[in-house]
């Protein structure tokens, strides 16, 4: 009963002085909303077609079906904006500062290909545009494969059959191979076989976008609010406390249930708002694994505080682990980016990861919910033996109520 009483303490401190709660709720979401706004800013700037000219000297058949086929493709257009222009139209626009880069075909480029060899085509990049050019030069090195992977099915093709042809049909068969597969490859899945690897993040972009948010968002509020809740009452409230045989070992086990329900409520009130903004996938095992969630953190905050009572020590402990954690489980960089050793699954983190993946993108492993509950045991093991110590070490025994 005794128990009971200090949690109803705890709770309605909480409702009376609402100000860490307050505090850990809105300084998070001020600093994510200027986060998002930054990078929403750099992707839209991202998204600006990267501005470049073409210069063919060599204007023959192929060299226009090249430069058609890359100012027309589909893709390529997405990301670069390629205009053909003379020699001295590409030199001006360059000059002023319009152009990323400019691209040079010389002449006897098609007959050096016909040939087999490989006549480099010059491009000259604009240095004051660093990211435009870097971009540009990526897409370039890309077709570069592409038209290599041409000249050698070309080269084959020759080699198998033209060459065995009487000469008078050599060179048209030559010309018709050239044009087919710079086609095809610049086209980059009709001749050659296409291998999709997985990139990116394998939920989609716009689901790990909502997942490391509201993950981020969660462990920030924790760190904040223990650092800002826990704070230890004074030597004569203890005495009046142990007085009704109530030790600091309550005090922590009190604690950790109400930053649960806490913790609880607010992950409830995150999946209710982005509800709002992209379909949440809500079902009873999803509450379940919310729940679970914020035992694990509540009973990892517990167990700091069992073990220190210094604010910023829990916290910055708190600030380290979790982005360890939250890196290794994929929640803010993908994991396939990740190194093998980084990337490390039966972590709470990772186990929390793949409730989000429930909730926005219903996929993940179907049986996060033992882990999270092992690991919430674990640590709730760990905070009252932590407790505990510290009654002993005070030479108070004393650990659970008699009335």
């Amino acid at each position: 009963m005794n128990g009971f009483s200090l949690w109803r303490y705890e709770m309605r401190a909480t409702v009376l002085r609402p100000a860490p709660l307050f505090l850990s709720f809105f300084i998070p979401l001020l600093i994510m909303l200027i986060a998002g706004l930054s990078l929403q800013n750099l992707f839209q700037e991202e998204e600006k077609q990267i501005q470049a000219a073409i210069v063919d000297h060599d204007q023959t058949f192929e060299t226009k079906s090249l430069v058609n086929q890359l100012s027309e493709e589909e893709r390529m257009k997405r990301a670069l904006q390629l205009t053909p222009m003379s020699e001295k139209e590409a030199k001006e626009a360059f000059e002023k500062g319009d152009l990323a880069g400019v691209m040079t075909i010389p002449e006897g480029f098609t007959d050096s290909l016909r040939v087999g060899d490989n006549e480099p085509i010059a491009v000259m990049t604009n240095q004051d545009k660093p990211i435009d050019s870097t971009m540009l030069t990526v897409l370039l090195e890309s077709g570069a494969k592409y038209i290599s992977a041409s000249q050698s099915a070309v080269n084959a093709v020759y080699d198998l059959h033209i060459k065995q042809l009487p000469k008078d049909e050599r060179s048209a068969r030559l010309e018709e191979a050239i044009v087919t597969f710079t086609l095809f490859a610049l086209e980059r899945n009709e001749a050659f076989e296409e291998q999709q690897v997985a990139s990116g993040a394998a939920v989609g972009w716009q689901a790990h976008a909502f997942i490391a948010m509201t993950f981020t968002f969660v462990v920030f509020f924790t760190i904040l609010f223990q650092a800002l809740d826990g704070r230890t009452h004074t030597a004569s409230i203890n005495m009046r406390w142990r007085m009704l045989n109530l030790t600091f070992l309550h005090q922590v086990i009190v604690k950790q249930i109400k930053w649960w329900i806490i913790l609880f409520a607010l992950i409830e009130l995150l999946m209710g708002i982005s509800n709002l903004v992209v379909p949440v996938q809500f079902s009873l095992g999803l509450h379940a694994g919310m729940v679970l969630i914020a035992f694990w953190l509540s009973a990892f905050s517990a167990f700091l505080y069992g073990v220190t009572t210094h604010a910023s020590i829990r916290s910055l402990t708190l600030l380290i682990v979790s982005l360890i954690g939250m890196v290794s489980a994929g929640a803010l960089i993908p994991e396939i980016y990740l190194p093998t050793w980084l990337s490390q699954d039966g972590t709470p983190f990772s186990f929390t990861y793949e409730v989000f993946r429930l909730a926005f993108a219903d996929q993940g492993d179907p049986l996060p919910y033992i882990g999270l509950f092992l690991w919430g045991v674990l640590f709730y093991i760990g905070a009252t033996l932590a407790g505990f110590r510290k009654e002993k070490r005070d030479a108070y025994v004393s650990i659970f109520t008699s009335k």
